[in-house]
């Protein structure tokens, strides 16, 4: 309802009041009683004033209520934004971790691989979320991480360019990309043609999980 509408409808409310007062006024005082008469017009600008703050307050409060987020969207926000200890990381499965705690996963399986990974400026990275040495071209290479396990998104032909562009600006001649969805055709046709190593839910089981189901092992016998 627009502020318009609402202002005629208190204005129509308080005329209709306004003829009823009259109605009564003549029906019972039989039009004798001058402080009616006169409280009757008075009346009716209060009434109107009233009317429209009324209808204004319930939409206020309902904005109110619609813009106050639920408690599960705020937990579904802390979780996907949440970063836990490295020793715990370990033994949260591949769906459970945030996109923060699996790129961190990652850099934690190329330190263990003796490949010297460096985490780029949060915020400041320009799409690329590790720097490894690759030691076979002994060279730097630069990776992106996505974190798409829950939406199944692929990594489109526009992900793999801006990738092969931000390299440059960490001095890498080296480019992979490391996903927990799959890619699309023509985004795996562009990163051969970019020489860009591309790893998807595949090579994520087959290594990072595999690796952190080891390490899980590993501290498991210790304890024992």
């Amino acid at each position: 309802m627009t502020k318009k509408t609402k202002k005629q409808l208190s204005r129509g409310i308080a005329a209709f009041i306004f003829l009823v007062g009259i109605y009564f006024y003549y029906m019972i005082y039989e039009g004798t009683s001058v402080v009616i008469f006169i409280g009757l017009f008075i009346a009716v600008p209060v009434i109107e004033g009233v009317l429209n703050m009324l209808l204004n307050n319930k939409k206020t409060s309902k904005k109110s209520v619609q813009r106050q987020p639920s408690s599960k969207n705020i937990r579904v926000k802390e979780k996907s934004n949440r970063l836990l200890p490295d020793k715990e990381l370990i033994n949260i499965s591949l769906g459970e971790l945030s996109w923060r705690e699996f790129e961190r996963l990652c850099f934690l399986y190329f330190k263990a691989m003796g490949y010297k990974p460096r985490e780029t400026r949060q915020g400041a990275d320009g799409g690329v979320d590790l720097i490894i040495y690759n030691r076979y071209h002994k060279a730097d290479e630069a990776i992106q991480i996505k974190h798409y396990i829950h939406s199944k998104n692929q990594i489109t032909i526009k992900t793999i360019r801006e990738l092969n562009s931000a390299k440059r600006n960490h001095n890498c001649i080296l480019s992979r990309f490391i996903t927990s969805s799959t890619y699309t055709k023509k985004a795996l046709k562009q990163a051969d043609d970019l020489k860009m190593t591309c790893n998807d839910i595949t090579w994520v089981t087959n290594k990072l999980v595999k690796w952190q189901e080891q390490e899980r092992m590993k501290r498991v016998g210790k304890t024992v």
